[in-house]
């Protein structure tokens, strides 16, 4: 639940008003009685004072806010994230361990969190032990608490490596992982980045190695780590050591009576006894609880119940294990086929091959059971100790065929839904997958909710993608295919996708060209949003020659719109054009609203870049027209953005400004990161234009900062350039010229003509403003030659107006008059604000 400042302060003064109000009433009624009544006019000024007590105490006024209230912060921020899974109802037993983390402090001041492990075999509790302590501390560490469950012991498809977990914990905090640096140095010093001296607890759980906590150890004395392991790790200097392993028989009892009681249940305490007698270790003692509160036999009337005997803490649950029904038998050890985190109804119905419903019936029971645990509302799991039981029993009575055949099915069903998730959220791959009938209808989705689905079971598709590439799985390409737009627009991890879209692609070089023809398509598509630009045409032009090979014009019309938007990055404006025309001729001959829609906006981008603003604006009002039709919001941000921009290059700011704070609101919206930073960016160019530096720099740093985050090598470029225009505006010519330097660094190792030369003007008017006037006529001389050969209008002229002005700090008058009515006339033609401050100069403004 998330409630504004104003709102709880506003019921502050609302509560303290009674009181107060009752107060004055006391007061004027024993004044006109002319009767003194102190004993109500005492308990009034009572309540006052209780009154203004309870709202100096109410969160935002200087005390420390209550857990469940997450306050909003300026700008749309609320507070820290939290991942932690919630913690069982019934945490008794362990009160000395808890203690101790709860307590735990460092030896001695360090430059490093406080590091607390927990160690014990399976099904001791670690992990329950961890959570309940996060859950507990999480006030202390209002910057985040994170939950980051490596599943060392868990199939290798769906273990996390620290590089995994570092992408995961970046994008909790908002701080996806680079586009370009994927390896374990550069996302760990991002992720110290994001963290700095911030308060935050991290609970690491199942961890097997020790750079898995190395790489996620914040350099923040201020935080916190909680590690779970089943065995101490070298290397790992722990301020506290907790050490758990069975209860003891009187945390046994305690444990037992309590899940019984909460579930209604009472047995004699001979069983009690006996229970507790054999089972000590947690995850039996609640699995025992658990079974016979499911059971509802007449427990409650006196009979004994079955008690297994051994002293293995597996016993109980092989009793149970064997006592299912060979239906939920069947749904149980099939659940362990599945790598990742959740297993959903629709998963276990795609692996034990049932109906849907069943199923759901099917975890129901097992989870009433104690057999599988639900560490979130989004679905089932298995413990460690407990999935290598379904393992077993896979081995007893599954022959690997129909292993084989049911890790299909879920193969099937997870490219049916990717499908169906990239269809909703208007993603350019076209594949007919139906996927697996389950016996129900699937709601349909709108984009935002399919992307929060997205989001929910990445790691579920990820792992099954994996799973898929393990087994050599000749159609692998449609599960890492299909992954590949949400992680690219989404920036999960690009350097992941195109890793898992390179080892389909080797997988189907012998024997499938559509495969082929999609894993490019998408390569080309993550390599274009890494700034590889030159790989990015190379993949995409080789899709679609396949693609066309093959007749299949809707994606060969895809992978020519990826063509053509990589030659727009490179300044290729010409061959641009033409690519991205037939690619929306295609578009249009296949019906393909959304494929055309994004062809005309790149045309836009074009016509603009060269300075043809009416036909930029026309290819783009188009292109908005559609989106908006089809409900694409995403694309609508984007087009809004690049209308806004002629807005601003033709003068008209205040419409620019509204267009792009719409953008910013519908990116918020979609939880489209990019999207906000381009706006914010967007909207920082006004501010400067009209003069307000302060907001600008304000906007211009936050959205640096959003691109940084995100690891866009062009974007952080272009927000780097926006400042040192900014700078050297105020004056700043020293930090000016620091963001210049690396924009231009960047672009120049992109290869992204157009922004080399618009960083090449601004140094060269650095230069100007420093007296170093040849350098800057050289820089200036560079940037022209460029814009002449990727035919800049807009760069042209204002190349012009820039010599202009260093010709008349020279003295050279006729050059300056030469230059200076180049630029006027161009900037005419263009229909640019700039040409008014151009008639000035010649006027002698």
């Amino acid at each position: 639940m998330t409630i504004s400042l104003a709102r709880r302060r506003h019921e502050a003064l609302i509560l303290a008003a009674g009181p107060v109000l009752g107060a004055g009433v006391g007061a004027v009624t024993n004044l006109v009685t002319s009767t003194w009544n102190w004993w109500l006019f005492g308990a009034l000024l009572v309540l006052v004072s209780l009154a203004a007590v309870g709202a100096a105490l109410m969160p935002g006024s200087g005390a420390p806010a209550d857990d469940s209230v997450r306050v909003e912060e300026p700008d749309g921020h609320s507070g820290g994230p939290s991942t932690l899974p919630p913690g069982t109802a019934v945490f008794v037993g362990r009160e000395r361990e808890l203690d101790r983390i709860m307590n735990a402090e460092p030896p001695a001041p360090v430059p490093r969190p406080l590091v607390c492990l927990v160690t014990g075999r399976s099904g001791s509790g670690k992990t329950e032990l961890a959570v309940q302590a996060a859950h507990r501390l999480a006030p202390r560490y209002p910057s985040g608490q994170l939950f980051v469950g490596y599943r060392s012991h868990g199939e290798s498809a769906g273990r996390l490596a620290p590089e995994d977990a570092l992408a995961a914990v970046l994008a909790a905090v908002s701080a996806a992982p680079g586009t370009t640096h994927f390896d374990l140095h550069s996302m760990r010093n991002q992720w110290l980045s994001a963290v700095a001296s911030r308060p935050f607890l991290i609970v690491l759980d199942d961890v097997a190695e020790t750079d898995q906590v190395e790489s996620l150890l914040p350099a923040s004395p201020r935080s916190m780590v909680i590690v779970t392991s089943r065995r101490m790790l070298a290397g790992i200097d722990a301020d506290v050591h907790v050490e758990v392993d069975a209860l003891s028989e009187e945390a046994t009892r305690s444990v037992f009576t309590a899940i019984l009681r909460r579930g209604s249940r009472t047995v004699d305490e001979a069983v009690v006894d006996a229970m507790v007698g054999l089972y000590r270790l947690p995850l039996t003692i609640r699995h025992l609880a658990d079974r016979i509160v499911a059971e509802q036999t007449p427990l409650a009337l006196g009979a004994e119940p079955h008690i297994p005997t051994g002293s293995e803490g597996t016993e109980p649950m092989r009793a149970t294990i064997e006592a299912l029904t060979p239906v939920d038998h069947l749904v149980f050890r099939r659940m362990a086929l599945h790598p990742g985190p959740h297993v959903t109804a629709e998963i276990a119905a795609a692996l034990a091959g049932l109906h849907l419903q069943e199923a759901a019936r099917a975890l129901t029971l097992l989870h009433e059971h104690g057999l599988i645990i639900r560490p979130d509302p989004h679905g089932y799991g298995l413990h460690d100790l407990v999935r290598s039981l379904a393992h077993r029993e896979l081995s007893l009575r599954d022959d690997p065929g129909t292993c084989v055949e049911a890790r299909e099915r879920l193969f099937k069903w997870a490219e049916g839904r990717l499908a169906r998730a990239n269809n909703d959220i208007h993603a350019p791959i076209f594949l007919e997958l139906p996927g697996l009938d389950l016996g129900e209808p699937q709601t349909p989705m709108d984009e935002k909710q399919a992307h929060e689905w997205l989001h929910r079971y990445f790691e579920d598709l990820r792992s099954v993608a994996r799973l898929a590439i393990d087994h050599a799985r000749p159609e692998s390409w449609k599960l890492t295919a299909q992954l590949a737009y949400f992680m690219r627009v989404q920036k999960r991890n690009i350097p992941q996708a195109i890793a898992l879209n390179e080892a389909a692609l080797e997988i189907t070089r012998a024997s499938d060209e559509a495969g082929q023809a999609h894993c490019q398509a998408q390569l080309g598509a993550l390599h274009r949003a890494s700034g590889r630009y030159e790989e990015a045409v190379r993949q995409a032009r080789s899709a679609t020659d396949t693609f066309s090979r093959l007749g299949d014009r809707r994606n060969e019309a895809h992978a020519t719109s990826e063509v053509g938007v990589s030659l727009y990055h490179l300044a290729r404006y010409a061959t641009a054009r033409d690519t991205i025309e037939r690619a929306v001729t295609l578009h249009e001959d296949e019906g393909q609203q959304r494929g055309e829609a994004n062809g005309l906006g790149v045309l836009g981008m074009i016509s603009r870049a060269t300075g043809d603003y009416p036909r930029a604006r026309g290819r783009l009002t188009e292109a908005l027209a559609i989106y908006r039709e089809i409900g694409n919001l995403r694309n609508e941000a984007w087009i809004l953005i690049e209308l806004g921009t002629i807005d601003r290059l033709t003068g008209e700011l205040h419409r620019a400004e509204a267009r792009f704070t719409t953008a910013r609101r519908i990116s918020a919206d979609a939880k489209d990161q990019n999207g906000c930073a381009w706006a914010r960016r967007e909207i920082g160019i006004v501010k400067r234009i009209l003069g307000q530096y302060t907001e600008a720099r304000r906007l211009l740093e936050q959205a640096l900062e959003g691109f940084t985050d995100l690891g866009s090598e062009r974007n952080i470029a272009d927000a780097e350039v926006e400042l040192c225009t900014l700078y050297r505006a105020m004056g700043d010519l020293a930090t000016a010229r620091v963001h210049g330097d690396a924009a231009l660094d960047k672009y120049e190792r992109m290869g992204n003509l157009r922004g080399g030369a618009w960083t090449k003007v601004e140094l060269g008017m650095l230069d100007a403003a420093e007296g170093r006037l040849r350098s800057a006529d050289r820089k200036f001389s560079e940037a022209e030659g460029t814009y002449a050969e990727i035919d800049d209008r807009s760069g042209k002229a204002r190349v012009r107006l820039e010599r202009g002005r260093l010709a008349r700090i020279r003295g050279e008058e006729p050059a300056a008059r030469r230059y200076l009515e180049e630029a006027l006339s161009l900037y005419t033609d263009l229909g640019a604000a700039q040409a008014a401050e151009v008639r000035s100069l010649l006027h002698g403004g």
